[in-house]
């Protein structure tokens, strides 16, 4: 291919591998996934500047290379307890609002999963709400949940968060 080409389309199958990958991480040490292409970057946990008087699984905002973002912890919001960790790690996705980023107790990689190895309508009972969930799929011997970030917070929360990192900044 000529290095001066830049028309480069994805085709179809290219398509369908990215919307096979999903990136895995761990809540209260159950394993979690969710597209890949939904998340925007991958970053360390950093120190949090807090905003008082939000949600309590709003952490407060950060600068990722000059843009203010605002954190939500997983872990609350899901949940679980929110343990001290060395491993914390941070998904940046975006939402109509702008970018978010979500804090989870360690990542664990991309995964290919194919469609037909997620059930998605499980029977289970869970205390995430089931809007949450995508499906469960099985990856090696483990089952995953499979969530969409975009949905784990409301939208009028994810419009107060977005108003109150713009406040910040």
């Amino acid at each position: 291919m000529n290095a001066t080409h830049t028309n480069y389309q994805p085709t179809q199958e290219d398509q369908d591998q990215d919307q096979n990958k999903y990136l895995l991480f761990r809540l209260g040490g159950e394993l979690y996934g969710t597209p890949l292409m939904a998340v925007r970057e991958v970053c360390e946990f950093q120190k949090v500047k807090p905003i008082p008087q939000t949600v309590n699984s709003f952490l407060g905002v950060i600068n990722i290379r000059g843009e203010i973002v605002g954190v939500i912890d997983l872990r609350v919001r899901l949940g679980y307890s929110q343990t001290e960790s060395k491993t914390l790690a941070m998904m940046v996705f975006g939402t109509e609002e702008g970018a978010l980023g979500a804090v989870a107790d360690s990542l664990e990689g991309v995964a290919k999963i194919n469609h037909q190895e997620i059930d998605t309508k499980p029977r289970i009972e869970s205390r995430i709400p089931i809007k949450y969930i995508l499906g469960v799929g099985k990856f090696r011997d483990h089952l995953v949940t499979l969530i969409d970030l975009k949905e784990v917070l409301e939208k009028e929360e994810v419009t107060n968060i977005r108003n109150v990192t713009k406040k910040a900044a």
